[in-house]
């Protein structure tokens, strides 16, 4: 049994009890629902792993297999609530792209430190301080995202709507198109059965009834297609300037590095192992191992030459 489906208090396990779910704390330790409300019949109790004060609403449901993982996502999900800032937020910085990375570092390194354990108080500290500096910011984010998130689920649960209304058209559909042949077998079996006209041209009109059944069905089928692509418009793309690709200038304060597409041919790929086939599916060449490799080799080099 997997240690992730056991609870390590009462050592209850998913296969004694498939109903069971597991709760992880902000600390990153786990019970199963019974041992939680045990636990906490009084408003707050200490964690049994780590003596850890906790509140009932500490705990949240285990998603992930790994607790450490399910650690960092939920102080993700917590600390980008407050460090929601957008790439237009960065307009009026001289370098806004490089402003807006560097931000994104620095939420990466908070996230990082209170998922290891590392410097949190001074971590909070300083949470704490940008959430003051920036409240109105965080609040404006915060309705942008949401309404986001609204018109995305609006969309979506359209979308769900129109599937399930087409889905039961396509049931009616096929009922009266079944409905409709056996009415027609019964009908041609009774001209035979009477007799009063010749077999080909009871055979033959049985036919063409068949066929313009068919070309009907087909008809409304194509009918409800083109309401379905009526109906899912893709989302209206963001107003502003095309998008228009810039070659990145490296900086390396060193000699320049030759380009890709000479390294071969001036036999800087002799000791450099050749890609195999599944690595340059993946995207990956000699040439940029190689290339990145100079680029290395020749940074700085300039530094302190005088």
């Amino acid at each position: 049994m997997d240690d992730w489906q056991i609870c390590p208090r009462c050592k209850t396990t998913k296969y004694r009890n498939p109903k069971l779910t597991l709760w992880v704390n902000v600390c990153g330790h786990k019970l199963c629902e019974g041992c939680k409300d045990t636990l906490f019949t009084r408003p707050s109790a200490a964690c049994p792993e780590c003596n850890t004060p906790l509140r009932l609403n500490d705990f949240r449901l285990q998603q992930f297999e790994d607790l450490i993982v399910e650690k960092e996502v939920a102080i993700r999900k917590d600390i980008l609530r407050i460090y929601n800032k957008r790439e237009e937020d960065f307009k009026s910085e001289p370098d806004p792209l490089r402003a807006y990375n560097d931000y994104l570092e620095d939420v990466e390194s908070i996230i990082w430190n209170l998922a290891n354990g590392h410097e949190v108080d001074e971590t909070k500290k300083q949470i704490k301080k940008y959430e003051k500096e920036n409240e109105s910011l965080i609040r404006k984010n915060k309705l942008k995202w949401d309404r986001e998130e609204t018109f995305v689920q609006h969309q979506l649960d359209e979308q769900l709507k129109q599937e399930e209304l087409r889905r039961v058209q396509a049931a009616m559909l096929e009922k009266q198109e079944r409905n409709d042949k056996q009415k027609e077998n019964e009908e041609f079996l009774d001209n035979l059965v009477k007799g009063d006209r010749s077999l080909d041209d009871i055979i033959a009109e049985h036919a063409n009834n068949l066929q313009k059944k068919s070309l009907l069905f087909s008809a409304q089928n194509t009918q409800m297609t083109s309401v379905q692509k009526e109906t899912f418009a893709p989302l209206p793309l963001a107003e502003g300037p095309k998008f228009e690709y810039v070659a990145p200038q490296v900086i390396t304060d060193g000699p320049v590095a030759p380009e890709m597409e000479v390294l071969a041919a001036r036999g800087y790929l002799r000791h450099i192992r050749t890609a195999t086939e599944g690595e340059k599916a993946g995207g990956y060449t000699s040439e940029l191992a190689c290339g990145r490799a100079i680029q290395e080799a020749f940074s700085a080099l300039y530094i302190g030459a005088e």
